[in-house]
């Protein structure tokens, strides 16, 4: 089946080159490589000329505004994403094939820390990948962002992303998705990112994610507040 990898992106000209040559040199022909640019207003947009098959400029900002607008430019029967700064494993579309090949809806998995502080890397390896295990198990998908793929014909079945979210678009859609078929958390389909997040203050980010996690557990919706990703 045809992946198409969609990476939104906002300003990244620090990471995305080594984003895009991390799925470049797995990349075969039914591959496609698609950078929705977010109104960047550095190099961006001219770094994911060099590597990417598409580059679509988005002026409406929004991360889960550039991840819809990848989903309706992908021509995959597969759709995969992750971000701008974060590094795919090298057999990540290879595993994303694998458990889209049977009667899965989409797929995700853990989520390592590239450049973290020891305690963090540890944190990320460990307590949050068991944290998305256990929510798998009870039922409750919690997949993120840099590090999952759905087949087409479900985000299309679900209406797509929710693009009046500020955050926590992709934990709302694979909720959506697990109401008409099946979610596989695979932990063989490892992501490497950023740290960056963290340096804004590790009670924010933590206070961040956990209240959308109890709002979403609750109330069935996310809280309306900035998105501290982008």
């Amino acid at each position: 089946m045809k992946v198409s990898v969609v990476i939104p992106a906002y300003n990244e000209e620090k990471y995305i080159e080594d984003c895009l040559v991390a799925i470049e040199e797995q990349k075969d022909s039914k591959v496609e490589i698609i950078v929705v640019d977010n109104k960047s207003t550095d190099s961006t947009g001219e770094i994911a000329e060099l590597y990417a098959d598409r580059v679509v400029r988005e002026d409406k900002k929004g991360v889960a505004i550039a991840r819809q607008r990848g989903f309706l430019e992908a021509t995959g029967q597969i759709v995969a994403y992750t971000d701008a700064d974060t590094l795919v494993a090298e057999d990540w579309i290879e595993n994303i094939r694998e458990s889209l090949n049977g009667n899965n809806m989409g797929v995700y998995g853990p989520v390592y820390l590239l450049d973290g502080y020891a305690i963090e890397e540890a944190a990320s390896k460990y307590a949050f990948t068991y944290f998305l295990q256990l929510n798998h198990l009870i039922g409750l998908p919690n997949i993120s962002g840099q590090n999952f793929a759905v087949k087409r014909e479900a985000i299309k079945k679900v209406g797509g992303f929710n693009t009046n979210l500020k955050s926590a678009e992709d934990v709302e859609l694979g909720r959506r998705i697990k109401k008409i078929g099946e979610l596989e958390f695979n932990s063989k389909l490892r992501v490497y990112t950023s740290a960056r997040r963290l340096r804004a203050g590790h009670q924010k980010f933590l206070t961040h994610h956990t209240l959308n996690y109890l709002s979403l557990l609750l109330l069935g919706k996310t809280r309306d507040f900035e998105d501290v990703r982008l």
